[in-house]
Protein backbone atom coordinates (compact mmCIF):
# COMPACT_ATOMS: atom_id res chain seq x y z
CA UNK A 1 0.00 0.00 0.00
CA UNK A 2 1.24 3.39 -0.78
CA UNK A 3 1.38 6.42 0.98
CA UNK A 4 -1.44 8.22 1.96
CA UNK A 5 -1.43 11.85 2.04
CA UNK A 6 -3.97 14.72 2.89
CA UNK A 7 -3.12 18.59 2.52
CA UNK A 8 -4.68 21.04 5.25
CA UNK A 9 -3.90 23.99 3.68
CA UNK A 10 -5.28 27.13 4.84
CA UNK A 11 -4.27 30.24 3.41
CA UNK A 12 -3.12 32.05 0.55
CA UNK A 13 -1.81 35.13 0.25
CA UNK A 14 0.15 37.37 -2.22
CA UNK A 15 3.56 37.41 -1.79
CA UNK A 16 5.78 40.56 -1.97
CA UNK A 17 2.36 42.70 -2.68
CA UNK A 18 2.07 41.04 -5.78
CA UNK A 19 5.77 42.25 -7.29
CA UNK A 20 6.34 41.05 -11.04
CA UNK A 21 9.63 38.58 -10.87
CA UNK A 22 10.07 39.42 -14.88
CA UNK A 23 9.05 36.71 -17.45
CA UNK A 24 7.49 35.04 -14.07
CA UNK A 25 5.36 37.82 -13.04
CA UNK A 26 3.94 37.48 -9.08
CA UNK A 27 4.35 35.09 -6.89
CA UNK A 28 1.84 33.16 -3.82
CA UNK A 29 2.48 31.88 -0.08
CA UNK A 30 0.91 28.83 0.30
CA UNK A 31 0.23 27.30 3.97
CA UNK A 32 -0.75 24.63 5.80
CA UNK A 33 -0.02 21.26 7.16
CA UNK A 34 0.10 17.33 5.01
CA UNK A 35 -0.66 14.54 6.81
CA UNK A 36 0.93 11.22 6.16
CA UNK A 37 0.00 7.45 6.46
CA UNK A 38 2.72 5.12 5.92
CA UNK A 39 2.51 1.06 5.79
CA UNK A 40 5.11 -0.15 8.10
CA UNK A 41 5.25 -3.29 6.28
CA UNK A 42 6.49 -1.23 3.16
CA UNK A 43 9.72 -2.37 2.37
CA UNK A 44 10.98 0.89 1.08
CA UNK A 45 10.30 1.96 4.62
CA UNK A 46 12.22 -0.41 6.59
CA UNK A 47 15.17 1.81 7.64
CA UNK A 48 13.08 3.72 10.07
CA UNK A 49 13.97 2.85 13.14
CA UNK A 50 11.22 1.82 15.31
CA UNK A 51 8.78 1.57 12.67
CA UNK A 52 7.72 -1.63 14.30
CA UNK A 53 6.98 0.50 17.24
CA UNK A 54 4.82 2.79 16.17
CA UNK A 55 1.30 3.04 16.86
CA UNK A 56 -1.02 2.21 13.90
CA UNK A 57 -4.31 3.45 12.97
CA UNK A 58 -7.73 1.45 11.94
CA UNK A 59 -6.23 0.59 9.15
CA UNK A 60 -2.83 -0.80 10.26
CA UNK A 61 -0.77 2.57 8.87
CA UNK A 62 1.67 4.70 10.73
CA UNK A 63 0.51 8.33 10.90
CA UNK A 64 2.37 11.83 11.27
CA UNK A 65 2.23 15.16 9.82
CA UNK A 66 4.12 18.25 9.27
CA UNK A 67 4.34 21.99 8.30
CA UNK A 68 4.05 22.66 4.52
CA UNK A 69 4.97 26.04 3.34
CA UNK A 70 5.11 26.60 -0.61
CA UNK A 71 6.37 29.78 -2.81
CA UNK A 72 4.95 29.57 -6.24
CA UNK A 73 4.05 31.70 -9.18
CA UNK A 74 0.76 32.56 -9.02
CA UNK A 75 0.61 31.60 -13.01
CA UNK A 76 2.94 28.37 -12.92
CA UNK A 77 3.03 28.24 -16.61
CA UNK A 78 5.37 30.89 -16.50
CA UNK A 79 7.44 29.36 -13.99
CA UNK A 80 10.28 26.72 -14.71
CA UNK A 81 8.12 23.62 -13.76
CA UNK A 82 11.24 23.02 -11.04
CA UNK A 83 10.69 22.69 -7.29
CA UNK A 84 13.46 23.73 -5.30
CA UNK A 85 13.27 21.91 -1.92
CA UNK A 86 14.87 23.65 1.30
CA UNK A 87 16.23 20.97 3.34
CA UNK A 88 15.55 23.93 6.16
CA UNK A 89 18.10 23.47 9.12
CA UNK A 90 16.43 23.15 12.89
CA UNK A 91 13.18 24.57 11.34
CA UNK A 92 14.86 27.62 10.14
CA UNK A 93 14.22 28.86 6.57
CA UNK A 94 17.26 28.88 4.61
CA UNK A 95 17.32 28.82 0.61
CA UNK A 96 16.36 32.48 -0.23
CA UNK A 97 19.00 34.19 2.34
CA UNK A 98 21.51 31.51 0.70
CA UNK A 99 20.47 31.85 -3.11
CA UNK A 100 18.74 35.43 -3.07
CA UNK A 101 20.84 37.16 -0.92
CA UNK A 102 17.67 37.90 0.99
CA UNK A 103 16.86 39.35 5.00
CA UNK A 104 15.96 36.13 6.88
CA UNK A 105 12.89 35.57 8.91
CA UNK A 106 10.52 32.69 9.41
CA UNK A 107 7.45 34.35 7.84
CA UNK A 108 8.79 35.28 4.05
CA UNK A 109 6.07 37.77 2.73
CA UNK A 110 7.76 41.25 1.67
CA UNK A 111 9.92 42.04 -0.91
CA UNK A 112 13.15 42.12 1.35
CA UNK A 113 12.10 38.65 1.83
CA UNK A 114 13.15 38.13 -2.10
CA UNK A 115 16.51 39.54 -1.97
CA UNK A 116 17.68 40.06 -5.40
CA UNK A 117 14.98 38.32 -6.77
CA UNK A 118 17.32 35.19 -8.75
CA UNK A 119 14.93 32.29 -7.76
CA UNK A 120 11.79 34.11 -8.61
CA UNK A 121 13.17 35.30 -12.12
CA UNK A 122 14.09 31.97 -13.18
CA UNK A 123 11.04 30.75 -12.10
CA UNK A 124 11.48 28.07 -9.35
CA UNK A 125 9.12 26.83 -6.95
CA UNK A 126 10.30 26.58 -3.04
CA UNK A 127 8.81 23.81 -0.86
CA UNK A 128 9.62 24.09 2.46
CA UNK A 129 8.10 21.18 5.18
CA UNK A 130 8.44 20.11 9.04
CA UNK A 131 10.69 17.28 9.55
CA UNK A 132 11.95 17.63 12.63
CA UNK A 133 10.12 15.69 15.16
CA UNK A 134 11.73 17.41 18.32
CA UNK A 135 11.46 20.84 17.51
CA UNK A 136 8.87 22.76 19.45
CA UNK A 137 6.67 25.17 17.41
CA UNK A 138 7.97 28.83 18.26
CA UNK A 139 9.32 31.44 16.63
CA UNK A 140 7.94 30.18 13.33
CA UNK A 141 9.87 27.20 13.05
CA UNK A 142 8.53 24.48 10.70
CA UNK A 143 8.21 21.96 12.85
CA UNK A 144 6.60 18.06 12.45
CA UNK A 145 4.29 15.57 14.57
CA UNK A 146 5.83 11.75 14.87
CA UNK A 147 4.89 9.22 16.83
CA UNK A 148 6.60 7.86 20.09
CA UNK A 149 7.29 4.08 19.56
CA UNK A 150 6.25 2.35 22.45
CA UNK A 151 6.81 -1.69 23.96
CA UNK A 152 4.33 -3.54 25.39
CA UNK A 153 2.13 -0.60 25.80
CA UNK A 154 4.87 1.28 27.47
CA UNK A 155 7.05 4.60 26.38
CA UNK A 156 10.57 3.33 25.78
CA UNK A 157 13.25 4.14 28.61
CA UNK A 158 16.69 4.58 27.85
CA UNK A 159 20.20 6.40 29.01
CA UNK A 160 20.57 9.76 27.09
CA UNK A 161 23.69 12.17 27.01
CA UNK A 162 22.90 15.98 26.27
CA UNK A 163 25.91 18.92 25.94
CA UNK A 164 24.84 22.16 27.56
CA UNK A 165 27.42 25.31 26.73
CA UNK A 166 26.18 28.71 27.52
CA UNK A 167 27.27 32.12 26.03
CA UNK A 168 26.54 34.58 28.72
CA UNK A 169 27.42 34.70 32.78
CA UNK A 170 24.91 34.42 35.30
CA UNK A 171 23.28 31.39 33.62
CA UNK A 172 21.84 29.11 36.66
CA UNK A 173 19.75 26.50 34.77
CA UNK A 174 19.28 25.07 31.14
CA UNK A 175 16.03 22.85 29.63
CA UNK A 176 17.90 19.54 29.94
CA UNK A 177 17.35 19.59 25.38
CA UNK A 178 20.18 22.79 25.92
CA UNK A 179 17.54 24.86 23.93
CA UNK A 180 14.40 26.13 24.34
CA UNK A 181 12.62 25.19 21.30
CA UNK A 182 14.00 21.96 21.50
CA UNK A 183 11.33 19.15 23.29
CA UNK A 184 13.00 18.03 26.51
CA UNK A 185 13.82 13.81 27.12
CA UNK A 186 12.64 14.43 30.52
CA UNK A 187 14.76 12.29 33.25
CA UNK A 188 12.61 9.84 35.18
CA UNK A 189 14.70 9.75 38.23
CA UNK A 190 15.38 13.09 39.73
CA UNK A 191 18.10 11.22 42.23
CA UNK A 192 21.41 13.46 40.96
CA UNK A 193 23.59 9.96 41.95
CA UNK A 194 21.68 8.25 39.06
CA UNK A 195 23.06 10.78 36.36
CA UNK A 196 26.64 11.12 35.76
CA UNK A 197 27.46 15.04 35.10
CA UNK A 198 30.62 16.42 34.18
CA UNK A 199 32.65 19.73 33.04
CA UNK A 200 35.41 20.22 30.73
CA UNK A 201 36.78 23.72 29.33
CA UNK A 202 37.89 22.36 25.72
CA UNK A 203 36.72 19.51 23.52
CA UNK A 204 39.70 16.97 24.32
CA UNK A 205 40.11 18.19 28.11
CA UNK A 206 39.89 15.14 30.75
CA UNK A 207 35.97 15.56 31.92
CA UNK A 208 35.72 16.90 35.60
CA UNK A 209 32.88 15.28 37.61
CA UNK A 210 30.33 17.27 39.23
CA UNK A 211 28.85 16.23 42.86
CA UNK A 212 25.01 14.74 42.80
CA UNK A 213 24.59 18.07 45.57
CA UNK A 214 26.27 20.56 43.15
CA UNK A 215 23.36 20.45 41.09
CA UNK A 216 19.74 19.56 40.51
CA UNK A 217 16.94 18.49 38.88
CA UNK A 218 15.23 21.57 38.70
CA UNK A 219 14.73 25.26 37.65
CA UNK A 220 16.13 28.61 38.39
CA UNK A 221 13.49 31.68 38.22
CA UNK A 222 14.94 35.16 38.91
CA UNK A 223 12.70 37.45 40.17
CA UNK A 224 13.98 40.85 38.22
CA UNK A 225 12.40 43.54 40.49
CA UNK A 226 13.69 41.92 43.81
CA UNK A 227 16.77 40.01 42.27
CA UNK A 228 15.63 36.75 44.64
CA UNK A 229 16.29 32.96 42.81
CA UNK A 230 13.51 30.24 43.06
CA UNK A 231 14.57 26.60 42.77
CA UNK A 232 11.59 24.19 41.55
CA UNK A 233 12.05 20.41 41.09
CA UNK A 234 11.81 19.98 37.34
CA UNK A 235 12.23 17.12 35.14
CA UNK A 236 13.15 18.69 32.14
CA UNK A 237 16.07 21.00 33.71
CA UNK A 238 19.22 20.89 35.10
CA UNK A 239 20.72 23.32 37.71
CA UNK A 240 23.86 24.61 38.61
CA UNK A 241 24.09 25.87 42.04
CA UNK A 242 27.27 27.53 41.05
CA UNK A 243 26.42 28.75 37.65
CA UNK A 244 27.65 27.55 34.00
CA UNK A 245 30.70 28.96 33.26
CA UNK A 246 30.32 30.48 29.51
CA UNK A 247 31.78 28.40 27.12
CA UNK A 248 32.73 25.45 28.95
CA UNK A 249 31.36 22.10 28.01
CA UNK A 250 28.72 20.33 30.56
CA UNK A 251 27.38 17.02 29.53
CA UNK A 252 24.94 15.14 31.28
CA UNK A 253 24.20 11.32 31.28
CA UNK A 254 20.88 10.12 32.53
CA UNK A 255 17.92 8.23 32.42
CA UNK A 256 14.90 8.96 30.47
CA UNK A 257 11.70 7.64 28.52
CA UNK A 258 10.00 8.85 25.01
CA UNK A 259 11.41 7.82 21.90
CA UNK A 260 10.28 9.67 18.80
CA UNK A 261 10.49 7.67 15.50
CA UNK A 262 12.66 10.35 14.18
CA UNK A 263 13.11 8.55 10.81
CA UNK A 264 9.70 9.90 9.61
CA UNK A 265 10.38 13.34 9.04
CA UNK A 266 12.80 12.07 6.04
CA UNK A 267 9.81 9.37 5.20
CA UNK A 268 7.64 12.73 4.95
CA UNK A 269 10.36 14.76 2.87
CA UNK A 270 10.15 12.42 0.18
CA UNK A 271 6.31 11.30 -0.08
CA UNK A 272 6.22 14.58 -0.30
CA UNK A 273 8.10 15.69 -3.19
CA UNK A 274 6.63 12.51 -4.92
CA UNK A 275 3.36 14.02 -4.13
CA UNK A 276 3.74 17.39 -5.54
CA UNK A 277 5.31 15.97 -8.21
CA UNK A 278 3.67 13.09 -9.67
CA UNK A 279 -0.23 13.50 -7.95
CA UNK A 280 -3.21 15.36 -9.12
CA UNK A 281 -4.98 15.22 -6.20
CA UNK A 282 -4.43 13.83 -2.63
CA UNK A 283 -6.61 10.66 -0.32
CA UNK A 284 -9.66 13.42 0.07
CA UNK A 285 -9.44 14.72 -3.39
CA UNK A 286 -8.20 18.19 -2.36
CA UNK A 287 -6.19 19.07 -5.56
CA UNK A 288 -2.54 19.29 -5.69
CA UNK A 289 -1.68 23.05 -6.01
CA UNK A 290 1.18 22.31 -7.89
CA UNK A 291 -0.04 19.79 -10.07
CA UNK A 292 0.60 19.16 -13.65
CA UNK A 293 3.74 22.08 -13.64
CA UNK A 294 6.67 19.79 -11.75
CA UNK A 295 8.80 18.35 -14.41
CA UNK A 296 11.76 18.04 -12.22
CA UNK A 297 12.45 18.76 -8.47
CA UNK A 298 15.91 19.29 -6.80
Amino acid sequence: MKTTIHLKLDRQTPFANGHEFGATGPYERILGKIEFAIDPKDPANQNVVDLDKAPHNKYGLVEFSGDLDILKPVDMRRGNQRILYDVNNRGNKTILPHMNDAEPGPDPMTLAHAGNGFLMRHGYTMVWSGWHGDLLPINGLLTAELPEATENGKRLQGTIRQEFIVEQPGVLSMPLSGDLSIRNYEAVNLNTSQAFFTRRRRETDPREPIGPKEWAFAEANVDQSTGSTTIKASASSCYLKSGFKPGWIYELIYKTEGSRIMGLGLIGIRDLISFLRYETHDSEGYPNPLAEHVEKAY
